[in-house]
């Protein structure tokens, strides 16, 4: 009896050694690993940033800093959110790089970290995935106007007034879905800046449903939400903004 009771405490301790020693060592490399990577990240976009021009037209921003029409207020809770959505996700920013040669519609490539699955899939937690955000460096040529510069090869900054794009390091939750092709031309774009159907998940809704955190909060990344008609107008979006910040998630 003393024999078996002698063997169990034995295998016992080898299993929770087993199960603990490599989870907490593995945790605490990761984790510092990607502090490093991320200072680096943040210290040469923000190099890259200085030294272009940014299209800042105080008239067309106050123009365009709206919450989109089809954002319906009466329904949004977090259940709704869950719905809507295959996965969301609270994640952080590790690298942004640049999409110089995107038509139209400048775009940056995001490669984010995440950290908890609020809803869906568990499979991503504590893996990086690749998403866009809307805005970022492109070329004068490749924009809808040339905005008075004149050599069109020049490299500029081009920012969204509904998603203006987070600082790397920055905090975020977010409803993704997996990058599924509407065309040829789609895929063949997207692949040109390594994005493909394996790593890359588009955000759902991120000029209404996207939040960074700052100064301890989250709060929502489309500026227009903090005008004074829309906090009187949205107020469940704000209830479900103060649920997250209270980690009742």
């Amino acid at each position: 009896m003393k024999f078996k009771l002698l063997m169990i405490t034995i295998l016992s301790l080898i299993l929770l050694s087993g199960c603990n020693k490599p989870i907490s060592h593995d945790s605490i490399a990761q984790q510092g690993q990607r502090k490093s990577e991320i200072k680096v990240n943040q210290k040469r976009w923000q190099g890259r940033l200085e030294k272009v021009k940014v299209i800042d037209q105080p008239n067309f921003k106050k123009a365009f800093t709206t919450v989109p029409n089809g954002y319906d207020d009466e329904s949004m809770s977090l259940q709704s959110l869950k719905n809507a959505n295959q996965f969301v996700v609270k994640g952080q920013i590790v690298n942004l790089n640049s999409m110089i040669g995107r038509p139209l519609a400048p775009e940056t490539k995001a490669t984010i970290y995440i950290e908890k699955i609020i809803s869906g899939d568990k499979s991503l937690e504590n893996k990086t995935i690749k998403t866009v955000f809307a805005g970022g460096f492109a070329r004068v040529r490749d924009l809808y106007s040339s905005f008075g510069i004149n050599n069109p090869q020049e490299v500029v900054y081009y920012p969204s007034e509904t998603f203006p794009i987070p600082k790397i390091g920055t905090q975020v939750i977010m409803g993704i879905k997996k990058f599924r092709p509407e065309n040829i031309g789609q895929k063949k774009l997207y692949k040109r800046f390594n994005l493909n159907t394996n790593n890359f998940y588009t955000i759902n809704n991120p000029e209404t449903t996207f939040w960074v955190k700052s100064h301890h909060k989250y709060k929502l990344n489309n500026p227009a939400f903090y005008q004074e008609k829309s906090q009187y107008k949205f107020k469940n979006i704000y209830k479900l903004t103060n649920r997250f910040n209270q980690n009742r998630i």
